[in-house]
């Protein structure tokens, strides 16, 4: 079964194993999790660059899912 809630306290090597993708358009969204939550629809994602990035895409906007790489 999929997570529907990642925070900080998981462990980066679990939170690594999946990605956000938002329901209107079905496209990833590019980072690490840090945080996400599929019933309020906000995530917090670590760039490549280093930055993190807030997205709040409504209640169910999200979904997580494995990023299977």
């Amino acid at each position: 079964m999929l997570p529907r809630k990642l925070t900080a306290v998981d462990p980066e090597s679990e939170r690594a194993r999946y990605k956000i993708v938002r329901r209107d358009t079905l496209q990833d969204v590019p980072g690490l999790i840090l945080s996400a939550n599929v019933e309020t629809g906000l995530c917090l994602l670590r760039q490549s660059s280093g930055t993190s990035q807030e997205f709040n895409f409504g209640p169910d906007g999200l979904r997580i899912v494995s990023a299977a790489r």
